[in-house]
């Protein structure tokens, strides 16, 4: 009896030890709090001094990333019809000034490549198919703007009449199947969890880009793109198992990585799982200068009075006492737009359109989920694509503090 009491107290002290612990971990965290302020007129005029006409222009700014660059990051926050709309006149842009013939992103599924060549290099536009990809890819992007992406480079094929010289768009990513996902066999989830795309896309990117030495801009999720920077976790753990991370610690000197700035998440995000009181990104000092310039800029992250730039109250700057500075955050950064004008992406209409269409959505969803869907409008409903759009309105309406 006394060696069952002598265990128990053991126990308890090394529970209260470890309690108190994260009490003072959470602590630790609670005690950084910030206010941000209105930039000064001489602070505004030092940031806009640094920012060169030019070179400050996003499609300059990205273009001449090349010059030094085999692979350039551009990562979004997704379903900005803004930051597409960029994208969308970047890939022209960059293959005019810098010729510029990969582009590869994280919206399509490798296994349907012959399907994206065929789109972008076919003498009439094969919507049809091209809308195909995406939803075989993921059955639930179902945005205009993504989809305009194929269009945006067979325009630019169209006029180039050799095939050498075409734009090939690559197709970075493995079809999203949530019924392997959720499978109850655990050999089916995790063969299912190799295809992540973190997992996926820095091979094929090795194998068709880095090992035949050209060059590619890469279009994904903010996440995704990250190469020095490790999104925190609990207890001072960071998160390393991006794509971009990979490949950086292989090629440090080929990649550059540029943030499309849009709302954060909340620093309190992990514990709340609350996506309502996003913040403004490092102290809201680019959307401050939006509003002298009136114009879209890019920054080099590693660049003074820039670089020093911090993020105090985001979730990124979880576990940091003092802040995340811009040039340990990413390489670069775009403001594209004020965020009370961001405006979300549309709905694709003829997403799936005949019953095979839906068959095909149908095999990838949870049983109990696919046997509720018999029209097109039964989808939407599962969907929800209409939601996606009410939230980008919402976080992007912050009040000003300025």
């Amino acid at each position: 009896m006394k060696i069952v009491k002598k265990i128990a107290e053991v126990i308890l002290s090394f529970l209260g030890i470890v309690l108190f612990l994260i009490g003072l971990y959470l602590l630790f965290n609670a005690l950084q709090t910030h206010n941000p302020k209105k930039l000064t007129e001489q602070q505004v005029k030092l940031y806009l001094k640094a920012l060169d006409p030019e070179k400050s222009n996003p499609y300059y700014f990205v273009a001449d990333k090349f010059d030094t660059h085999d692979i350039v990051f551009v990562g979004e926050m997704h379903k900005r019809k803004q930051d597409l709309e960029f994208f969308s006149k970047l890939i022209p842009y960059l293959y005019e000034t810098r010729k510029i013939k990969i582009i590869g992103w994280e919206f399509g599924a490798a296994d349907y490549q012959k399907d994206a060549d065929s789109v972008v290099n076919a003498s009439t536009f094969d919507r049809k198919k091209a809308i195909s990809i995406l939803r075989r890819t993921d059955y639930g992007w179902c945005f205009e703007e993504y989809l305009e992406i194929f269009h945006t480079i067979w325009l630019v094929n169209r006029t180039v009449k050799n095939t050498t010289d075409r734009i090939k768009f690559l197709q970075l990513n493995a079809p999203y199947n949530p019924r392997k996902r959720s499978s109850t066999d655990t050999a089916i989830r995790n063969a299912e969890m190799k295809t992540y795309f973190d997992n996926v896309f820095p091979g094929i990117v090795e194998k068709e880009v880095l090992d035949k030495n050209r060059k590619i801009l890469i279009y994904c999720g903010l996440h995704h793109s990250l190469t020095k920077f490790f999104t925190p976790k609990f207890l001072f753990l960071k998160d390393s198992g991006r794509g971009g991370q990979y490949l950086y610690k292989k090629y440090p000197g080929k990649i550059f990585q540029i943030v499309m700035l849009s709302p954060f998440y909340p620093k309190w995000f992990l514990f709340k799982g609350d996506q309502s009181a996003w913040v403004y990104p490092f102290d809201g000092v680019f959307n401050q200068l939006y509003d002298t310039l009136k114009r879209p800029f890019a920054v080099n992250a590693n660049y003074q009075p820039f670089a020093e730039v911090r993020d105090f109250n985001s979730f990124y700057a979880f576990d940091s006492w003092n802040g995340v500075r811009l040039k340990d955050f990413c390489d670069g950064a775009v403001m594209i737009a004020p965020f009370n004008e961001i405006e979300p992406i549309h709905i694709i209409k003829d997403w799936a359109t005949t019953q095979q269409d839906l068959d095909e959505v149908k095999s990838v969803l949870p049983l109990a989920d696919a046997k509720n869907i018999h029209t097109q409008q039964d989808l939407y409903k599962y969907m929800s694509p209409e939601d996606d759009r009410t939230q980008i309105k919402s976080i992007h309406r912050l009040p000003k503090f300025w």
